[in-house]
């Protein structure tokens, strides 16, 4: 969950940030969520790099 409760600038960075990285995206306004999907010929190791700086610089939890 995005830690600015999910406004659309935020969102759609971070929707464009992991889309970079080869997921799908999905973004769930009403509620400030982001899911994604991660295909098999992700950058596995890039998305998991971002998943721990974004937690570690409070963009989401």
């Amino acid at each position: 969950m995005l830690t600015d409760n999910g406004a659309a600038a935020a969102r759609a960075s971070v929707l464009e940030a992991f889309h970079r990285l080869g997921t799908t995206r999905e973004g769930i306004e009403r509620i400030g969520m982001v899911l994604w999907g991660i295909p098999p010929q992700a950058d596995l190791l890039k998305i998991r790099e971002l998943l721990e700086h974004g937690e570690a610089a409070e963009w989401w939890h």
